[in-house]
């Protein structure tokens, strides 16, 4: 029997979701599994987790050999988190007898290095480099606000935005989920940026105008996976927007999913094809381009932006993209969700195997 792992940082997250998968790999008769890599016997080759009992239609405690497959949704609220758990993961993709369904996508700096080779992508790729003093007082000389973000990070986490205002700086954070505004002095400045990039690396980038037509922040999440045939297809696609006053989008931040065909709608008939057409282009070279430097690859998140001007922008690539966008959207589709891990696993195996694929 195929048997698959779901390794997790809380075996209480995605709860729904997993069992979904459990319960679609009845019928293809894969076996499933949910654990943390921690809870490895790296010596007797076993994992504690939990088991799914089809018989009983639950989860079920137990220890299990490491399965042949394996399903990475670990997600690193911090630098402790990620430093308990990495080593494991890395020993997993050691094991030849073992196979990811997807390696995941290093950090937003290799990528963007990644992306930018290839010419069309680069067009739409904000100009973006790594956060010294240096590099932000030089964006700043030429550009009015500069959008900051961590090189790892997710769901929105640890962005604020400088600007230049009355011969000082403005910065815009957040704090408990509530974006505010301090001037800072150039000596101020120059300290916030030393310190904050001590233990973590930022990117600097031009703070994009990507406001709808109510000035709420807003961008367009594509979801992308692999099919039963290995090859990569387009799931659904929707709108983020966020709170007015805000300056991200992200869901984990408060922000609602809209329809594409609605907001599409709303811009003029001459901009809609030239939107459609570039978009289409970009999600089907995006895959492509990152496997070109190794990266293999399950599922993929791509978010999109576009600007007051008209132009289309990539903000983001995400290997571990959450499911809001497209439950919500598209509640059909939620089966197709969860019976996705399946269907690839099985590819993978019957590749593995020299069998063909039907």
């Amino acid at each position: 029997m195929v048997t698959l792992g779901i390794i997790v940082t809380n075996l209480l997250q995605e709860e729904d979701y997993f069992t979904a998968i459990a319960e679609a790999s009845v019928l293809k008769n894969v076996s499933i599994f949910l654990f943390s890599p921690k809870d490895i016997d790296l010596t007797a080759r076993t994992a504690r987790g939990k088991a799914f009992c089809p018989h009983e239609n639950q989860w079920l405690t137990k220890d299990f050999p490491l399965p042949t497959y394996i399903y990475d949704r670990c997600f690193y609220d911090n630098e402790d988190t990620f430093k308990s758990i990495y080593p494991n993961i890395t020993w997993l993709k050691s094991q030849p007898d073992i196979q990811f369904l997807g390696h995941g996508l290093p950090n937003k700096w290799v990528v963007f290095n990644a992306l930018k080779e290839d010419p069309f992508i680069n067009h739409f790729l904000p100009e973006t480099e790594l956060l010294t003093t240096d590099t932000l007082f030089t964006a700043l000389s030429r550009l009015h606000s500069i959008l900051v973000k961590p090189v790892s990070g997710s769901q929105g986490k640890g962005i604020f935005i400088v600007s230049s205002k009355n011969k000082k700086f403005a910065l815009t954070a957040k704090k408990y989920g509530t974006p505010f505004e301090k001037l800072l002095s150039k000596k101020q400045l120059e300290h916030l940026v030393e310190k904050v990039t001590e233990k973590r690396r930022y990117l600097c980038q031009p703070f994009l105008s990507l406001n709808n037509h109510e000035q709420r922040p807003f961008d367009l999440r594509v979801f992308l996976q692999r099919n039963s045939q290995g090859d990569w297809t387009e799931i659904g696609r929707g709108i983020r927007t966020g709170k007015i006053g805000d300056f991200t989008s992200n869901l984990g931040s408060g922000g609602q999913v809209e329809s594409y065909e609605d907001w599409l709608h709303l811009l003029p008939l001459d901009a809609q094809l030239p939107l459609q057409t570039q978009l289409q282009a970009l999600i089907e070279r995006i895959p492509s381009a990152l496997e070109k430097h190794g990266y293999e690859l399950f599922e993929l998140g791509l978010d999109f932006g576009f600007d007051t001007d008209g132009k289309l922008w990539l903000l983001e690539v995400n290997s571990k993209p959450g499911r809001k966008v497209i439950t919500t959207s598209f509640p059909h589709k939620t089966a197709t969700l969860a019976s996705s891990p399946i269907h690839y696993c099985l590819y993978l195996d019957a590749k593995r195997k020299g069998v063909g694929v039907s």
